[in-house]
């Protein structure tokens, strides 16, 4: 490992570069550290994909804090998902908030409709949802529910009853994804599609989530819904 890039992380992680706050110039750590541009530029591209720094316009290297990973339960009641964002976040030592807008008409493409077992075009009701840690963004949802099901009293589910079922894959950010998520774009996401089924097997909510491993950790697959 490069002397700088170890000198570096090290005093990102023990405060001497505080989160919110430029590294030196490019030049400044040549001069520093005695070695070439390439070094440098080496050394910022590791501490990037580490999510230790990133590029602000006009700024330049911009330094995070260190990553707070959360263990989030995906077992939970649609309603009480924000708490549960909450609380894993604080069981962390960090702050956190899941946060949803406001809900908008759209019609099923052929994945939504097939996972919520509808006929592709049906009228549905999504959201979008933000997960941030420690005021950064680590997570991106939209959550797909039949517009029926989204005026039904049965929208929630009873936690006695309701299963959930999780699919995960590892996929490279795109770039929209790895703008809003402050990471590399050739940095490894989590892609969980999560299928809420009530007590006849009937499916009732479809979530995809993009997430940045680096910072939340998935605790469960098939389980019965349970308390945050």
């Amino acid at each position: 490992m490069p002397r700088s890039l170890a000198d570096l992380r090290g005093k990102i992680l023990d405060g001497t570069y505080p989160a919110g706050e430029p590294l030196p110039h490019t030049n400044d750590l040549k001069d520093t550290y005695g070695v070439g541009a390439h070094v440098i530029t080496r050394a910022m591209k590791e501490l990037k994909e580490e999510g230790l720094i990133w590029r602000v316009a006009n700024r330049g290297m911009i330094v995070q804090r260190p990553a707070a990973t959360i263990e989030i339960p995906m077992a939970i009641e649609r309603r009480d998902e924000p708490t549960a964002w909450a609380a894993a976040c604080r069981r962390a030592g960090s702050t956190g908030h899941l946060t949803q807008a406001p809900a908008r008409s759209a019609t099923a493409t052929e994945e939504v409709a097939r996972a919520l077992q509808l006929p592709t075009g049906s009228p549905i009701v999504t959201w979008e949802e933000h997960g941030d840690i420690d005021g950064q963004l680590v997570c991106l949802g939209q959550t797909y529910v039949s517009k029926e099901r989204h005026t039904a009293s049965t929208f929630d589910v009873e936690r006695s009853s309701g299963v959930v079922d999780l699919h995960t894959r590892i996929r490279l950010a795109d770039p929209k994804e790895a703008s809003k998520l402050r990471v590399s774009r050739s940095s490894s996401l989590l892609d969980l599609t999560r299928i809420t089924y009530d007590d006849t097997g009937q499916p009732l909510h479809l979530l995809r989530r993009r997430i940045n491993p680096q910072r939340v950790h998935i605790i469960d697959q098939r389980l019965p819904l349970t308390s945050p």
